[in-house]
């Protein structure tokens, strides 16, 4: 009973996550301001670290940071495969 309410729980984050960067995808076409996808802003990192979306170094390194989140989990699935 308390797995099903957990993967419920994971589900429902999952499901909020994706149509949070629906949104935040369609605002950056619709303003045309790569902005919207900064990961810093995404997270709410500028909360704790203010300015640290601002720039052209930041969209590069958050466009980085996003690509070395997507590799690892990547190489974990891949290692889990090769385990089984």
């Amino acid at each position: 009973m308390i797995k099903k309410i957990f993967k419920s729980l994971l589900n429902f984050f999952l499901f909020s996550a994706l149509v949070h960067n629906g949104v935040l995808i369609f605002s950056t076409l619709k303003e045309g301001d790569i902005k919207y996808l900064n990961y810093f802003r995404i997270i709410g990192l500028e909360a704790f670290w203010p300015r640290i979306a601002d720039g052209k170094i930041s969209d590069l390194i958050s466009i980085g940071v996003m690509i070395l989140i997507v590799v690892l989990f990547w190489l974990i699935s891949l290692r889990k495969k090769i385990m089984v």
